[in-house]
């Protein structure tokens, strides 16, 4: 697995004039929601491939936030509005999140074909340790 790294701003800079702090508040949450993309990967697992997206660098002894949509959404439908809501970024910034996506529910996902048995609910929450595993 390719190595996280982790982005910084340090860099302070003055209000521009005429701009609030709150204004400026809003722009840095802008600014940090726009740097961390994210990193999509797959792993193979006993009841088929399952997509997850890994944001953050994990730091020592610190748990992360690991995420599991609802029936017929995605991460990004489920949970883009939490994590980018202006007083989680505290949080967030602490913590590396992982947001599974069911199979079949990641952007871009292509049709199953005919004859494809969907996993069980027991088998989807099966896979979050093949996850887990392939994260270390």
């Amino acid at each position: 697995m390719a190595e996280l790294q982790e982005v910084q701003i340090t860099e302070e800079k003055p209000l521009l004039p005429g701009q609030t702090p709150e204004v400026a508040k809003e722009a840095e949450i802008a600014a940090r929601i726009l740097l961390d993309r994210g990193q999509t990967h797959s792993v193979e697992t006993p009841y088929g491939s399952v997509t997850f997206t890994v944001y953050g660098t994990p730091k020592p002894k610190r748990p992360a936030i690991l995420t599991y949509h609802d029936v017929g959404l995605n991460y990004k439908s489920c949970f883009q509005s939490l994590f980018q809501f202006g007083d989680m970024q505290e949080i967030i910034q602490n913590f590396v999140r992982v947001h599974v996506d069911a199979p079949g529910m990641e952007e871009g996902a292509p049709v199953f074909p005919v004859g494809y048995q969907y996993p069980s609910l027991d088998q989807l929450a099966d896979m979050i340790p093949c996850i887990l595993q392939y994260l270390k």
